[in-house]
């Protein structure tokens, strides 16, 4: 016998598809999310803060994630927030004056092996030493990164 399907088991897959789409979780995409699902607008956003991937304002072309558990931290992660944060000329959390990039601290990525760990939209890379993220960062500034 079919069961129904549960609104909130959907939810983060629609959200996925909506940031892919749009870049973030807007107003109208968080609206739009409700009305796939069945959910309210409240119970969306509540979702919305809970999962850390989901993005609510606009971010640049790519999104540096960098792990800052403590595994991460001990490796070295706070130095490659730094030299990110650097780059990138602005706030955590702010676009690049180039547009090209978003720096945001992430706690947990599970990749504690990999430590420090990132990822760059959703690729995860670790371990990263400050060498490596020069590489990356120019490389994204260039819009010639690509995934493995």
């Amino acid at each position: 016998m079919a069961t129904s399907p549960v609104p909130e088991a959907a939810i983060s897959e629609v959200l996925q598809v909506l940031q892919k789409a749009r870049g973030y979780i807007d107003g109208e995409a968080l609206r739009l999310a409700a009305s796939l699902t069945g959910l309210s607008p409240v119970k969306v956003e509540e979702l919305c803060t809970f999962y850390s991937l989901v993005l609510r304002e606009p971010v640049g072309t790519h999104v540096l994630r960098i792990c800052d558990s403590i595994a991460c931290h001990m490796a070295g992660a706070q130095d490659i927030l730094a030299q990110a944060r650097q780059h990138s000329g602005v706030d955590l959390g702010e676009v690049s004056r180039s547009g090209k990039l978003t720096v945001i601290p992430h706690v947990c990525m599970g990749l504690c092996d990999r430590a420090p760990a990132l990822m760059v939209d959703d690729q995860a890379l670790g371990p990263v030493d400050t060498q490596a993220l020069t590489q990356l960062l120019a490389q994204l500034e260039a819009d010639i990164w690509k995934p493995s």
